[in-house]
């Protein structure tokens, strides 16, 4: 993984990809034990083409450059299938710029914080976001009070409701 985050950082460095974030599985390892995944989510704040519209051809041309090859919604660096998820919301995006460099071997890569993978997880609302939220929560690396201003802020109440109804 690490030649796959030096790839991303090189990236960003040539500004073909200025702000991102690791974001899902990944990112939840940094505070809590590691669980399978299949792939490496980031998590990108991407500049749109005059037209407006969101183009990400020069930078897939360039991954594949790099050495990148596609496979389906994925693009594999290194070995490892990574998934380049443009600020889908407010929150991604919030999390994206608050993302905090976190140290991974000798490299520092921008990591989305404990509290943001919470309330990613409860806006996406699957039964495995509930459990990360379960899990960051009770690793006690979440700040509740910071993800409870999350909650109120991106209209997240109903989600942690059933959260709490199935988990605390």
């Amino acid at each position: 993984m690490r030649e796959t985050l030096q790839v991303l950082l090189q990236l960003r460095t040539e500004g073909r990809l200025e702000r991102f974030a690791i974001g899902g599985a990944v990112a939840a390892s940094f505070y809590i034990e590691a669980v399978a995944t299949e792939d490496l989510d980031v998590f990108a704040i991407l500049s749109t083409s005059a037209s407006g519209l969101l183009v990400l051809t020069p930078l897939y041309d360039r991954l594949k450059e790099l050495g990148a090859s596609q496979q389906n919604e994925h693009l594999v660096i290194h070995g490892w299938p990574v998934q380049i998820l443009p600020a889908y919301t407010p929150l991604v995006e919030e999390a994206v710029v608050a993302a905090l460099e976190q140290a991974f071997h000798d490299l520092a890569v921008p990591v989305v914080s404990a509290e943001h993978l919470c309330a990613i997880a409860l806006q996406t609302g699957r039964p495995k976001d509930y459990l990360r939220v379960h899990s960051l929560i009770e690793a006690g690396c979440v700040e509740l009070a910071a993800l409870a201003r999350m909650i109120e802020q991106h209209g997240l109440s109903e989600r942690w409701s059933i959260y709490v109804r199935r988990y605390a």
